[in-house]
């Protein structure tokens, strides 16, 4: 907003004409015509009398101007102190926003070269078979074998059969070997392997890199903006 353009709308607020304004503040009324008007800007002497009058708060009047006409009244002392400490706030927040992105730059540009670092590797997985699990009743049952084969009544009901399991293991365990566990022991014969592809976990890394990076771009356009 012009500065013109806000004492009059002050002025109309207040239910003044620029006759009894310009009376007020003590000016000719052509002089007041000619700051509402922009073709004029006030001394100090002027600036002070229009603000105590109109009972305008600098703070919201140098909010509210446009930079050009901040820059009109510079000469002002209270405008003059407002634009500094702008000026020092803006270059400090330009400062910090610097400093932040060059942190997230570094972060980003470690990320990313973590994630280049990172190679795929491949490892064995060996494949075992089993039978089943050889317990102390199916010893028992082999050892009588001969007996039920010869039972006069001719039984017909079949020994249940062992459910074939299949593991894959990291660790090579000779081609046969055996485990026991409270249930029994059960034998595992290797039959084969297959190779696996292991990513490296580096590679995650790519993703907060990227966007560290991003983020360090947009804090610098900031800053930029800021200067």
């Amino acid at each position: 907003m012009r500065f013109g353009d806000y004492i009059r709308d002050v002025r109309r607020q207040l239910n003044w004409t620029q006759p009894e304004a310009a009376r007020e503040i003590g000016i000719e009324q052509s002089y007041l015509s000619k700051l509402e008007s922009g073709k004029s800007y006030p001394s100090e002497d002027v600036f002070s009398s229009i603000i105590g009058r109109y009972s305008i708060d600098v703070s919201t009047l140098n909010q509210s101007l446009f930079p050009a006409e901040l820059d009109r009244l510079r000469d002002i002392t209270q405008v003059r102190e407002f634009i500094l400490k702008s000026e020092q706030q803006q270059a400090k927040r330009a400062q910090v926003l610097l400093v932040s992105g060059t942190v997230a730059l570094a972060l980003g540009g470690a990320c990313l070269g973590a994630a280049s670092l990172a190679k795929e590797s491949e490892d064995v997985l060996y494949q075992y078979r089993s039978t089943g699990m050889v317990t102390e009743a199916s010893n028992l049952d082999q050892a009588a074998g001969a007996d039920v084969s010869a039972d006069p009544a001719g039984s017909t009901e079949e020994a249940p059969q062992s459910n074939t399991e299949f593991i894959f293991l990291e660790d090579y365990r000779d081609v046969v070997f055996s485990e026991d566990t409270p249930d029994g022991t059960q034998t595992w014969r290797l039959i084969g392997g297959t190779t696996r592809t292991v990513q490296s976990p580096l590679r995650w890394f790519m993703i907060p890199g990227a966007a560290l990076v991003f983020c360090a771009i947009g804090l610098f356009v900031m800053s930029y903006r800021y200067r």
